[in-house]
């Protein structure tokens, strides 16, 4: 994934996590967003991906998925789990509003 696609997700995942909705504050509507089947399907069908949590350290022992990794919205440039490839994907989730 090339870096402006990771700060556009970053960006939307962030704003999801603060209650925002991404098509009121970006101009484009061209951003990707994949549901709880066809996410789990891609896990374990797909090409290989970076499924991250980003809430704090705190709360991702709790509020988890399985096989995720840990990249806070407050750590992302430099985190040791984002991967080395460029072109990965890499979902962002979090809590959800409020």
């Amino acid at each position: 994934m090339k870096k402006s696609n990771l700060i556009i997700v970053w960006v939307v995942s962030l704003l999801c996590c603060l209650g925002k909705s991404p098509g009121m504050v970006f101009a484009f509507e061209e951003i990707p967003t994949i549901g709880a089947e066809a996410l789990k399907y891609e896990l374990y069908h797909g090409p290989p991906m970076v499924l991250a949590n980003a809430l704090s350290p705190i709360e991702f022992k709790d509020l988890t998925i399985r096989r995720s990794v840990n990249i806070p919205s407050s750590r992302v440039e430099g985190n040791p789990f984002l991967p080395k490839n460029k072109d990965t994907l890499i979902v962002f989730f979090c809590k959800g509003p409020g």
